[in-house]
C-alpha cells in the first residue's frame, strides 16, 4: 500500500527474485507462525476435492513515470552519471529507491527542477496476453492431474490497464504493498487463496524497457490473506519448460508451488522437516538432510522447496556432492517427468481440504488482531 514505505535493507529482503531452474545460494525465509497450526486432514477419505480461487491480474498497459536529473531502470536512463545506464544506486538523483509519478503529476512544481522527465506505457500484445492465460490453463489442467484431482485451480482472469507509481527504480518489482489498495482489494476477497499479478517489462512504442525481473512470491506479505506473486513475462531472461509436451513459461508455475508450500506448511502444518534448511554444499550435514535415496518410504512426509531440486533425494537430479548449477530436469526432458510434475505427484497430501488464504484460517495469526480479523484482513 503506498502509505507504508518499507526501509531499503527490507524491500530488497521482500523482492529477492527466485532463480527458478539454477539453484539459489540462499533460501528466503518467511516468518514462520508462533504456534505450529493442526494439520488439516479428511481421515475418512483417501482424496480431499479442493478447488483453491486463483486470480490472475494481468496489468496492461501499465503507465508509469519518471523524473530526476540521474536515474536507470534498465535502458530508460538519464543523467551525467547514469545516461549510460551503468550507474550505481547511490547515483540516482533523487536517491534510489526513487518512486514512480502519476502521468498528470508529471510537470506539477515539485518536479519542475529535475532535468529529465519519461513516462512509460508497459504493455503486453494480445500474443502475449493470450500465451499467459494458456501456460495457466495448462498449469490448472496439470496440478489436477497430477494431484489425482485433489488439486482443482480456480482460474479467474482480470486483464486491467493500470497507473503504477509503486515501483522502486533501478528495479521494476511490484509486490503487495505498491498494489493492495491501489487496485486489487477491490477484486480480492478472503475466498481467494492466489494472486497473482502480471505485467511486462516493454513500451514497445517507444522501444524502451525497465529493469528486468522474473518473479517473486512473498509468504504472509499477501493480499487480503492470499498468497501473492509477482510475474514479469520477460522471455528476454527468464526461462520457459515442457510442461505436457508443451513450453510454458517457467516462473508462472514455480511461484505458485512456491506460495502452495508456503501455505502447506504455514496455514495447515503439514510437517516439512527441511522447510527451514538451507543447503549448502560446503557445509552439507546428513542430519539436515538426507542423502539422496535414503529417505523415508513415504514421501509424505516433507514437501520440498521447488528451489532445491538436487535436495529432494527421492528425485532424479538429486546430488549431495556438488551442484550442477540448475535443476536439469526442471522440465521434461528425455521422456522423464519434469520436476514440477515430481512435486505435486509425490509429495502433494492429498487428504488436505487446502485453504491458502490465512484470514479464513480460524485462528489469529502474523499481522492479524483477532481471529480472522486485523490487517490485511478487512
Amino acid at each position: 500500500m503506498s502509505r507504508i514505505l518499507l526501509p531499503i535493507s527490507l524491500l530488497i529482503f521482500l523482492l529477492a527474485a527466485c532463480t527458478l531452474t539454477e539453484v539459489p545460494p540462499t533460501l528466503i525465509l518467511p516468518t514462520p507462525t508462533p504456534v505450529p497450526p493442526t494439520l488439516t486432514i479428511v481421515p475418512s477419505t483417501p482424496i480431499v476435492h479442493s478447488t483453491p480461487k486463483f486470480q490472475v491480474f494481468i496489468l496492461t498497459p501499465l503507465t508509469t513515470c519518471l523524473a530526476g536529473n540521474e536515474f536507470a531502470s534498465g535502458n530508460v536512463c538519464a543523467g551525467t552519471k547514469c545516461g549510460d545506464c551503468s550507474c550505481a544506486w547511490e547515483d540516482h538523483d533523487p536517491p534510489s529507491p526513487q518512486w514512480g509519478i502519476l502521468p498528470e503529476r508529471i510537470n506539477d512544481p515539485e518536479f519542475s527542477t529535475y532535468g529529465h522527465k519519461v513516462c512509460l506505457d508497459i504493455s503486453l500484445s494480445d500474443q502475449e496476453v493470450a500465451d499467459i492465460k494458456a501456460d495457466m490453463q495448462l498449469i490448472r489442467d496439470q496440478a489436477y492431474e497430477w494431484s489425482g484431482g485433489a488439486l482443482d485451480l480456480q482460474l479467474e482472469f482480470n486483464v486491467l490497464p493500470a497507473v503504477f507509481t509503486g515501483f522502486t527504480a533501478p528495479d521494476f518489482v511490484i509486490g503487495p504493498f505498491e498494489i493492495d489498495d491501489e487496485l486489487l482489494d477491490d477484486y480480492v476477497s478472503t475466498s481467494t487463496d492466489f494472486v497473482y499479478v502480471v505485467t511486462g517489462v516493454n513500451d514497445y512504442a517507444r522501444n524502451l524497457h525497465l529493469a528486468y525481473w522474473c518473479g517473486s512470491s512473498y509468504g504472509e506479505l499477501s493480499i487480503r490473506g492470499a498468497g501473492y506473486a509477482y510475474i514479469q513475462y520477460n522471455h528476454n531472461v527468464c526461462n520457459s519448460v515442457t510442461i505436457d509436451g508443451q513450453t510454458v513459461y517457467e516462473p508462472l508455475i514455480h511461484e505458485w508451488i512456491h506460495n502452495l508450500d508456503w501455505a502447506l506448511y504455514n496455514i495447515h502444518g503439514v510437517p516439512d522437516p527441511y522447510q527451514y534448511a538451507s543447503p549448502d554444499w560446503g557445509k552439507w550435514d546428513h542430519a539436515a538432510w538426507p542423502a539422496c535415496s535414503t529417505v523415508s518410504s513415504d514421501p509424505l512426509n516433507w514437501f520440498p522447496s521447488i528451489d532445491f531440486c538436487e535436495w529432494d533425494p527421492d528425485w532424479m537430479d538429486c546430488n549431495n556432492i556438488a551442484s550442477a548449477g540448475a535443476c536439469l530436469h526442471a522440465g521434461e526432458v528425455g521422456g522423464n517427468i519434469s520436476w514440477y510434475e515430481h512435486v505435486i505427484s509425490s509429495h502433494y497430501p492429498r487428504t488436505v481440504r487446502f485453504n491458502g488464504n490465512y484470514c479464513r484460517d480460524g485462528r489469529q495469526d502474523f499481522s492479524e488482531t483477532g481471529v480472522d480479523t486485523g490487517w490485511p484482513c478487512p
